[in-house]
């Protein structure tokens, strides 16, 4: 598919999911906008913004982890403000790595090491996707009675089987050899040689498995603090949900979110309507997806204007040291 039709078919995924959403849900808009307006919290939609604030720190200093095996050295406050530049390009970018490739763009201005900093960028979004689909895996084995809904089933399965392809193919140069093969399709033999290069850098990580397990450790705590901010923001609802079930909930949405669309747009909020009308009433299940689009886009549009002051990392000079973890 060519990247104009890719894209084409993203928006309309996005546009098709949000008319569906408008349609059912016509008559429970303006009881959400009021409950938005009159029944918020503030103390737990605080806590909420502060959660993400620190949710955000956990994948910082994750990607610090994955950045040292490379011998890339960047302070906590340069990986924090990476993950804002990355969050802004998410959101203006339809590619849903946009944001990572912008996030490599300027790793590579700042340390000098174009391979490597493509590779520790995509390593830490792998690794965040071992933490979000095993906990996807789990409460949908656990929810699976509940949903009664195949096509959930085969997102969060089907994600599943490309995490373990994923690994395996990274872990194994003997599994990998066989798709050699695939190497006809790569139209340049620079572009063959770059992506070698990258697989072996990920390969070299299997040598590097105490901080491969300290990054993995920190995804899972980022997730569940990112899990904790979704339920603090059902609070500040007035709603009581348990708290256990976000666990299974949240991974669950995110993995249908990785469907193509804008972003997850869309998608997120019809899995967010479809799961949490489970409990909630359907204006309050639809208050909470619009409370939930809101920070997700102002954490956004807020990072867009901090990008707009300061810009991305800097050139540096690097001077090069053998890795001691």
């Amino acid at each position: 598919m060519s990247a104009a039709k890719n894209k084409i078919l993203r928006f309309a995924i996005s546009f098709a999911a949000i008319g569906l959403i408008v349609y059912f849900m016509r008559g429970k808009l303006h009881e959400a906008i009021a409950i938005l307006r009159h029944e918020v919290l503030w103390s737990w939609f605080a806590v909420a913004i502060l959660g993400y604030f620190a949710g955000l720190a956990v994948l910082a200093v994750r990607l610090q982890w994955v950045f040292r095996v490379q011998d890339i050295r960047m302070t906590f406050r340069e990986c924090y403000h990476l993950g804002f530049v990355g969050l802004f390009y998410n959101l203006m970018l339809p590619s849903a790595v946009g944001g990572d490739v912008v996030k490599a763009f300027y790793a590579y201005k700042h340390s000098g090491k174009k391979i490597e900093s493509a590779t520790s960028i995509l390593l830490d979004r792998l690794l965040g996707f071992v933490a979000l689909i095993v906990m996807a895996t789990i409460g949908l084995m656990c929810f699976s009675k509940e949903a009664e809904n195949a096509y959930m089933d085969y997102a969060v399965y089907g994600a599943l089987g490309v995490l373990v392809f994923a690994i395996a193919f990274f872990a194994s140069r003997r599994f990998a050899r066989l798709f050699k093969g695939l190497g006809r399709l790569i139209p340049r033999d620079t572009w063959k040689k770059q992506l070698a290069e990258i697989y072996h850098a990920i390969y070299g990580y299997r040598h590097h498995q105490g901080p491969v397990f300290t990054a993995i450790l920190l995804s899972f705590v980022g997730q569940a603090v990112f899990i904790s901010v979704n339920y603090w923001l059902t609070r500040s609802l007035g709603a009581e949900i348990d708290f256990w079930k976000f666990f299974i909930l949240i991974p669950v949405i995110s993995i249908v979110s990785m469907a193509p669309s804008i972003g997850g747009l869309g998608v997120r909020e019809a899995s967010v309507l479809y799961l949490f009308g489970r409990y909630l009433p359907a204006e309050r299940a639809l208050a909470l997806t619009l409370l939930m689009d809101i920070v997700i886009y102002s954490f956004s549009i807020g990072s867009g204007i901090w990008y707009a002051f300061r810009g991305g990392l800097k050139e540096s000079q690097v001077v090069s040291h053998p890795a001691h973890l």
